[in-house]
């Protein structure tokens, strides 16, 4: 079923006979089938990615990418339900009358223009997401194993088949695609997805600890669109969702045994419209005053939702600096202390709690 390198790779389709054929293995909790890319006919490296849910598929490899026939006759069916029930809007009639100019706007008086000028900017259009992510995203992944990153991983108490079953890989020195923000110990590079499992960017974490990398140098996203690491858990169905801000952090959450984590990168990066059909949230928020004061305004517009809200709070886990030596010293026991605490603390803080701390 290879195509040529003329012929369009977008919005294909893919029966499921096709994709039994690519020999598919489940991944990332049963959410996703991993298989061979019939497109570009890879026959060793399982380099298309399946979404069970919404039945997209995307090739990391070749970027051929579309819909399961399956997930097509679904949605052709639902809207032709949706149709049946839709009446036509009725026609306004226009009496003959003459088109007016529109009157001047009136000017705001300079008070309310000062007023106006405190409030926070419009945020800015994203950029447009790169059509080479997936391909290099897929070398980074192969240069994991064995790398400065597959034993950063390891310091840090993260089994190198979690990290792989997420997506992750390394940027060798002179690799990463942002060069300015080149590290000479390479960086371990993480996926950024869409809530559907789409990827928009990539973030790179340089290799060291916290005395070796500058903090200037420690973190980079590619310029344009942001998404969540581990995304696919928005979508995971039942169970509370853990939100923490770093990649590192979901890891160590996924390798205690947390099922649902995801990653926002950054205090501000949560979004409700993702988050839509979650039903309980735990906030695993840092513990710096940034953190902390976000996650209480996440878990008042959480309550306004209807949304069961929990917290890990720092005394659970002594704060950023424990955390690192949680995790880089006693690995994944130590965050599993961690959690224990902080679900012992979650059922004593509740959706009220929150709610009553903020007054």
């Amino acid at each position: 079923m290879s195509i040529s390198s003329d012929t369009s790779r977008e919005n294909l389709t893919l029966s499921e006979a096709e994709l039994a054929a690519c020999k598919p293995i489940v991944g990332e909790g049963s959410h996703v089938l991993r298989a061979l890319c019939p497109f570009h006919g890879s026959d060793r490296q399982r380099s298309l990615r399946v979404q069970v849910h919404s039945g997209r598929f995307v090739c990391f490899a070749c970027g051929a990418w579309g819909y399961m026939e399956t997930a097509r006759v679904q949605w052709r069916e639902e809207q032709e339900r949706q149709a049946a029930f839709r009446r036509p809007p009725a026609r306004q009639q226009r009496g003959p009358h003459r088109r007016q100019a529109p009157s001047p706007l009136p000017r705001p008086p300079a008070a309310a223009a000062r007023k106006h000028s405190a409030a926070p900017p419009a945020p800015r259009v994203s950029a447009p997401v790169r059509s080479d992510l997936a391909q290099q995203l897929v070398a980074f992944q192969g240069a994991l194993p064995g790398s400065r990153g597959d034993t950063y991983l390891h310091q840090r108490g993260i089994p190198l088949a979690l990290a792989q079953q997420c997506g992750v890989g390394y940027a060798a020195p002179g690799r990463w695609p942002h060069a300015a923000r080149d590290w000479h110990g390479g960086r371990v590079v993480f996926p950024h997805t869409t809530s559907d499992g789409c990827l928009v960017n990539l973030y790179g974490r340089a290799v060291g600890t916290a005395e070796q990398v500058p903090k200037a140098k420690r973190h980079d996203h590619l310029p344009g669109a942001k998404g969540y690491f581990n995304a696919t858990a928005l979508q995971a169905g039942a169970g509370p969702l853990w939100v923490c801000e770093g990649a590192f952090d979901a890891l160590a959450l996924l390798a205690a045994g947390v099922p649902r984590v995801v990653a926002i990168f950054g205090v501000q990066g949560w979004r409700w419209d993702w988050g839509r059909e979650v039903r309980e949230l735990v906030f695993a928020l840092d513990a710096d005053p940034a953190g902390q004061q976000q996650w209480r305004q996440l878990a008042r517009q959480a309550a306004l939702r209807g949304k069961q809200v929990a917290v890990l709070p720092p005394e659970a886990y002594g704060g950023a600096e424990r955390r690192q030596r949680c995790v880089g010293g006693g690995g994944a026991s130590g965050w599993g202390w961690a959690c224990s605490v902080g679900r012992r603390r979650c059922r004593a803080r509740h959706a009220s709690a929150p709610a009553r701390a903020l007054g």
